[in-house]
């Protein structure tokens, strides 16, 4: 039986120390059923007969009642995995036949083992990342240098560590350059470690599309992640993100269908099918999937963030505030929540409100990080195209967070200034007419 790692989607099998983890976390797996995936794992995506799991798994000589078993193992082992035998993501069954793994492997033959005190870190270091607020992103950072500290040549520490700087980017926390380049710098070294890893490709990726606006290495870098792991979510996300940037919509609107494919159950990925349909304009689609969304999480603040922003197009102001002040409840004061709101209280009539709320990012960002995108959108929402543009032209020379969103519908009252058009087409996105 081949030995090594095999990684697929969050999962990763070590078939030397007989474990299964997901995202640095082992699962509790039966000998049979991890001696199956094994196997399966290292098929290649052949199938693997009924009867050579039961002579390699189960031996000439044991007496069993192998169909019950084989069965219970499979049944077990997609229970783990939260596989559907009649949509599966990972094992097939070819009645009478056998199995076969479906999802994309990468194989690594490295016996190196990982510290134990460094996995730890690491699954702490996951679970902080998971919550997505600003303390827990911090958190999240202590815990992967901790990891890395413990073991400098664990790849995932490493590519966990650029996943949380990436947030705190897209979150407008800090800077864009003391995020954006020590984030490319630990997915680098990740990638010397492990050249095989979709997640540090799309990492990447996302330092390509955010920080250094080059589409095309942007997209080679998706397009590697996902051969390499088809089924990793965010690789198909983050990659419709950059397709509805630059107006491919139909190619975008595949992406996150694959997204969901590889994770339906993910109340991030199912809210960014929202935010693919409203930048194709299909705005009563982004309504309908904002809330589809919210029946995943109700707590989740982006998702009530995105419903508002949906909201906010299709004209109805009094439900966009409803949604977005529960966003900020639910995350805390970000700026990108809190421009939104802003521009809604404007738009809706409520100047005063809108105006308390842009005096408070400026005195905000006399200490912290405040993206001008952000400052842009409120004046935009109070009238002030000019000092709207000024905001942009900012916010392009200072590769500010969010400046690849100057195209979507927020900022559409702009389209016929060409102050605005050149900054379109400096950064090589969509004109529109």
């Amino acid at each position: 039986m081949s030995s090594g790692l095999f990684r697929f989607n969050d999962f990763e099998l070590d078939v030397r120390a007989g474990e299964l983890r997901k995202r640095g976390r082992v699962l509790p797996l039966q000998q049979r059923p991890t001696q199956i995936l094994a196997m399966l794992l290292a098929a290649g995506g052949e199938i693997v007969t009924r009867e050579e799991l039961r002579n390699r798994v189960w031996g000439h000589d044991t007496y069993v009642d192998f169909d019950r078993a084989i069965n219970k193992a499979i049944n077990h082992l997609r229970q783990v995995l939260g596989d559907d035998a009649a949509r599966p993501r990972f094992i097939e069954t070819l009645p009478k036949r056998g199995y076969r793994f479906v999802a994309s492997v990468a194989h690594s033959t490295s016996r190196r083992e990982i510290r134990e005190e460094a996995r730890e870190a690491y699954v702490k270091a996951r679970y902080f990342w998971t919550k997505r607020t600003p303390d827990d992103l911090r958190r999240s950072i202590d815990y992967f240098r901790r990891a890395i500290e413990r073991d400098p040549g664990y790849p995932l520490a490493w590519t966990g560590l650029a996943d949380t700087y990436i947030m705190l980017g897209i979150f407008g926390l800090e800077p864009p350059e003391e995020v954006f380049v020590p984030a490319k710098e630990a997915a680098q070294r990740a990638l010397s470690l492990d050249d095989s890893l979709s997640e540090a490709h799309t990492v990447l990726a996302e330092v390509q599309k955010l920080y250094e606006w080059d589409w095309d290495a942007a997209e080679r870098s998706y397009l590697r992640a996902i051969e390499l792991d088809q089924n990793y979510p965010v690789a198909h996300q983050w990659y419709a993100q950059l397709l509805w940037t630059l107006g491919r919509h139909d190619e975008a609107q595949m992406q996150i269908d694959l997204a969901r494919r590889c994770d339906p159950v993910s109340p991030i990925v199912a809210a960014f099918v929202s935010f693919v349909a409203l930048e194709a304009g299909r705005v009563e689609q982004a309504v309908a999937a904002a809330h589809e969304a919210l029946e995943l999480d109700a707590n989740a603040p982006i998702t009530h963030f995105i419903l508002g922003r949906a909201y906010a197009v299709a004209g109805d102001l009094p439900q966009a505030i409803v949604a977005l002040e529960t966003g900020l409840r639910l995350a805390g004061s970000l700026s990108f929540i809190d421009a939104a709101l802003a521009y809604a209280c404007a738009r809706s009539g409520d100047r005063q409100r809108a105006e308390l709320i842009l005096a408070g990012l400026r005195t905000r960002a006399l200490t912290a990080y405040i993206s001008p995108v952000d400052v842009a959108l409120v004046q935009l929402g109070l009238g002030d195209r000019d000092s709207s543009l000024g905001m942009l032209e900012e916010a392009y020379r200072t590769r500010a967070v969010r400046m690849v969103t100057i195209g979507d519908p927020f900022f559409a009252d702009l389209r016929r200034e060409a102050r605005y058009r050149e900054l379109l087409t400096a950064m090589r996105l969509p004109v529109h007419p």
